[in-house]
């Protein structure tokens, strides 16, 4: 496929194994990929912190990170949108409000991602926080919900539209971000900094929050693990995450 120029990839469900490894035979794919003048690029709801993690020998050219919030080019930050200290106050104290004082919530920034969960929390890799004064600017913030209609009363506190948010499939958690720190909204910036159509970049992801991304790029590959929604939004499907069907994609259709 030769208007290909770039490759981006979600991570969990995606490039990860269900036991968040990547194979060396992924790792493989992607450095012939760069070796021949590709730009490989993560696009991830996790903060850049925690996801980097995971990446022993992948380095990426672009790192989309914080669901959209963040983008870095070869270690240069081109892009940042993120909620201010008042903002992230005004969701936490109203989150409180609407769920009460057991409300479970994470937030996450540059820095790293807080919970004030008591129970381990995906990977380990975050920060106890109580939120009773927590003052910093985020990109992300999740609420332990599956109940729309109060999390929209949080999201509507800072004004009817202006927050993104959506729920993840697997845990029963919805995501709340600005409008403009959405993974689409990240790879339109990373076009016009970079010069190239989006139409020249090819997406892999599997859930709710990558569904703008594979309607927006030239290729969206929606993994077989996909969710049904993905699945419809994408131009086609590949194998599973299990079965390192991006690497498999890759191989066969950029090499």
């Amino acid at each position: 496929m030769e208007n290909v120029s770039i490759i981006l990839s979600d991570l969990d469900g995606t490039l990860f194994h269900n036991d968040k490894s990547i194979s060396d035979y992924t790792k493989e794919i992607i450095k012939k990929l760069q070796a021949k003048g590709l730009l490989f690029g993560v696009c991830t709801a996790r903060a850049k912190v925690n996801a980097v993690k995971f990446l022993d020998g992948i380095e990426p050219d672009i790192f989309i990170s914080n669901g959209g919030g963040m983008i870095t080019y070869r270690g240069e930050k081109i892009y940042n949108c993120e909620f201010s200290v008042e903002e992230v106050r005004r969701l936490i104290d109203k989150t409180f409000e609407v769920f009460g004082k057991d409300a479970i919530i994470s937030a996450d920034n540059e820095k790293g991602l807080y919970s004030n969960s008591q129970e381990e929390l995906g990977d380990k890799f975050w920060t106890f926080n109580d939120f009773l004064d927590f003052r910093e600017p985020c990109m992300k913030m999740c609420i332990q919900s599956l109940d729309k209609e109060k999390v929209s009363l949080v999201a509507n506190c800072l004004g009817q539209g202006q927050i993104d948010f959506l729920p993840f499939s697997d845990i029963p958690w919805y995501k709340l971000s600005k409008k403009d720190a959405t993974k689409e909204k990240a790879i339109e910036a990373l076009g016009r900094k970079l010069g190239l159509p989006v139409s020249q970049i090819a997406a892999f992801g599997d859930d709710f929050n990558d569904i703008g991304m594979l309607r927006l790029c030239g290729k969206g590959i929606a993994m077989d693990n996909a969710i049904e929604e993905v699945k419809e939004a994408a131009s086609e499907v590949c194998a599973s995450n299990e079965e390192d069907g991006v690497a498999k994609w890759m191989e066969k259709n950029l090499l």
